[in-house]
Parts: C-alpha cells; sequence; structure tokens
C-alpha cells in the first residue's frame, strides 16, 4: 500500500497526516510531494511512516535511499545473530 492510500483509508488529511507523524501541519506540502514520488523521505522518517502505518507503507517505498540499500546489509559477515551474553 502506498502513502497516499493509506493517508485516505484513514480518512486523514496530509495536515492531519503530518501532525500524526510529527511533522508540522506546514509540512503537508512535503508531504504531498513524498505521496507523489517528486521527494523522498529521509531514512527516520521512512521508518516513522512504516511504523505510523503499521507496516502497510513500507518505508523503502517512500526513502531510495532504503530502497538502494543492499538486502543483506544489516547482516553480520558471517550470517549468524552475535551470541548472547
Amino acid at each position: 500500500m502506498n502513502l497516499s492510500d493509506f493517508r485516505k483509508a484513514q480518512g486523514l488529511t496530509l495536515e492531519q497526516a503530518a501532525s500524526q507523524l510529527g511533522l508540522s501541519p506546514k509540512s503537508a506540502s512535503w508531504l504531498c510531494e513524498i505521496e507523489g514520488n517528486k521527494r523522498d523521505a529521509s531514512i527516520k522518517l521512512a521508518l516513522r511512516i512504516e511504523t505510523w502505518s503499521c507496516g502497510k507503507v513500507r518505508a523503502a517505498s517512500v526513502c531510495r535511499e532504503l530502497r538502494e540499500m543492499p538486502t543483506d546489509a544489516a547482516l553480520p559477515a558471517n550470517d549468524t545473530a552475535p551470541a548472547s551474553e
């Protein structure tokens, strides 16, 4: 699901969505540009959007930097989880 569809399904205006995401209502035009793929969200905002949408809007869908990140970038070199103490 994309950001615009999620926001509309929640019955929110751009200003209300911006506010729920911790942005100022004046950021609504910026959010509109993200929805229209004219601007990328920062990694921090993209992760906030994914959390806010309960995972329905993927962070990578609004952040080019996350889309271009190698899928195994977060894995340790030996592909195992670190041992717990």
